[in-house]
């Protein structure tokens, strides 16, 4: 045992220990794809493609929208999102600078500083939509107010609503493109959904319903256009009569005044024909104007449908070199449409919330959550707990009595009801103030257990040599007792992440955690406000959640088994 050891670490007799443990190892393994997935939740689950060739310019929409609010709405999906970028240097600082312990200990200090300034910076920025283009828009804006008043201005004259092409001369690329790719995507769906058309036609002819297709966002959009092609169409085909005689009276006055357009103009015009009209044939007058405005803004708005939609299938032969995310075409936070009885029919694959959000990009990304709340909520409570313990365990005597007894008076206090109490007065559901409460109310336990370990620690013969030789006490705590209370400290660290992840989830599905979050709690929420009927929404959530504490469990297991020497191979 002696020879084989004595070239390795301390670090690397416990990780070659915890090798020998496969269960531990599998699930170690397994901690590791989840948190992989939650980094990269975007490259698995997002509308945005990676990349993509559209009219023979190369797009890398997803890049572009990685770090834009208006996308991705939650601060902690930014701090992932940069995470994309800075995880695989963190990784290769770890272990290029292996051989160089203080270079690497400061490479990754210097890391997550530099991170942490850029999500402050990237979150509280002013949004910038990469499709948008402040000059266009204020030039449409511009040209509809000139319009309207030029309309005030001119009362006996008709302007043209905006076509479709004047709609598209206002339009960035990559709004054209964003158009085009949801064209494409709700049509994909439509397609992939097709095979469950029949069945949901035939309950829904059973349930006397008359819409018996299926409500997909391609089959809404078609049927909202439906509802305005009749509309216009009604009001064109119930004024065909009226409206030429309309257009020609009104054409007839339209000449005598045509000397007194001004469209340019602030003021008010009326020419001296309309102004020596009777007030009741002045009134007919401006009907017959109304009259031929409302069928022709029909005939544009018909016009602008048609158009419209040509122009989109005209698009989708220039979108090439198209690559998506690896399971989802949506984002969490995208409409996935449809009605909620669409579910009863469709693969669990396809599934939707309650609020029609897809459900599978809202488990992946629901990853960020509890991965946050379990290491930040415990950081937070390490950073309590640590130096409490240790002052109390190293000083002793009244310190040491009056720490012991603010410690039993806290944990008096039960983590999840204070957290109920505290969520419900201060009327936030903000996930943030989850981990907060989690870390304040969870720190006693670590305290506990450092104060142990130093008791223990301070009586051996190293700490009276650090005396002997003049350090001071700040020195010995943290120098060389801290150190050694670490390994054993370890083994409470994983318990208490499935603690504080439990707590956020069990908050959440109480109806007290984040709302329009993809926190697993939630969405168990709301899969119990649906039960029975839909307790397919339940089962998702909840098994991926008892996977994930399984697995921190054995891992936690595995490590307290590694680090007993009497375990030792």
């Amino acid at each position: 045992m002696k020879k084989k050891t004595a070239h390795l670490t301390y670090w690397q007799i416990i990780w070659r220990q915890f090798r020998h443990h496969y269960l531990g190892l599998f699930a170690l393994y397994a901690i590791f794809l989840f948190a992989l997935a939650g980094i990269y939740a975007p490259f698995l689950a997002s509308s945005k493609p990676l990349i993509v060739q559209y009219d023979g310019v190369w797009y890398f929409p997803l890049f572009r929208y990685l770090f834009f609010t208006g996308f991705f709405t939650k601060g902690l999906d930014i701090f992932y999102n940069l995470l994309i970028f800075t995880f695989p240097l963190l990784f290769a600082a770890w272990f290029i600078l292996k051989s160089y312990p203080t270079r690497r200990f400061f490479a990754i200090c210097f890391l997550l500083i530099a991170h942490l300034f850029l999500f402050i910076y990237l979150f509280y920025r002013a949004p910038q939509d990469p499709a948008a283009n402040p000059a266009l828009n204020q030039a449409k804006q511009r040209d509809i107010q000139s319009q309207l008043q030029a309309e005030k201005n001119n009362p006996l004259f008709i302007f043209p609503s905006l076509t479709w092409e004047q709609e598209l001369s206002y339009m960035t690329p990559y709004a054209k493109l964003n158009l085009a790719l949801r064209y494409q995507q709700r049509k994909a769906q439509q397609e992939r959904l097709a095979p469950y058309a029949e069945a949901y036609a035939g309950n829904a002819k059973r349930k006397g319903k008359k819409e018996l297709s299926m409500p997909t966002l391609w089959q809404l959009d078609r049927n909202q256009e439906r509802q305005r092609i009749a509309s216009y169409k009604h009001i064109i085909d119930q004024h065909e009569d009226a409206y030429k005689q309309a257009k020609q009276t009104l054409a007839l006055y339209r000449e005598k005044c045509q000397k007194d357009l001004v469209p340019a103009s602030s003021k008010p015009i009326e020419c001296d024909v309309l102004q020596k009209l009777p007030q009741e044939d002045k009134t007919r007058l401006l009907q017959a104007r109304q009259l031929v405005k409302d069928v022709e803004s029909a005939q544009t708005h018909l016009a602008y449908i048609r158009d419209r939609q040509e122009w989109l299938e005209q698009q989708q032969s220039k979108l090439k070199y198209e690559i998506m995310p690896l399971l989802r075409p949506f984002h969490w936070e995208d409409d996935a449409g449809g009605e909620q009885d669409l579910n009863r029919y469709i693969s669990w694959w396809e599934l939707t919330r309650i609020n029609r959000k897809d459900m599978v990009a809202a488990l992946i990304f629901g990853i960020r959550v509890s991965l946050s709340v379990g290491l930040l909520a415990i950081g937070l409570a390490l950073l309590i707990g640590v130096p409490i313990g240790a002052m109390a365990g190293y000083y002793g005597g009244k310190i040491d009595i009056l720490t012991y007894r603010l410690i039993e008076i806290w944990e008096s206090m039960p983590t999840f009801f204070m957290l109920l109490m505290i969520v419900a007065f201060l009327q936030s559901k903000s996930i943030f103030l989850v981990i907060a409460i989690i870390g304040l109310f969870g720190w006693t336990g670590f305290s506990r257990f450092v104060r142990g370990e130093f008791f223990r620690q301070k009586q051996l013969p190293y700490v009276e040599a650090c005396k002997a030789q003049g350090f001071n006490d700040r020195f010995i705590m943290f120098s060389h007792l801290l150190p050694n209370a670490i390994p054993p400290l370890l083994t409470l660290v994983p318990f208490a992440i499935m603690g504080a992840i439990t707590s956020e989830a069990g908050l959440s599905f109480l109806g007290l955690g984040e709302e329009g979050s993809s926190s697993w709690g939630v969405l168990m929420d709301e899969g119990r406000s649906a039960f029975p009927s839909e307790s397919y929404l339940l089962w998702p959530p909840a098994i991926l959640l008892t996977l994930l504490l399984v697995s921190i469990a054995l891992v936690g297991d595995t490590l307290r088994d590694a680090l007993d020497p009497k375990l030792r191979h």
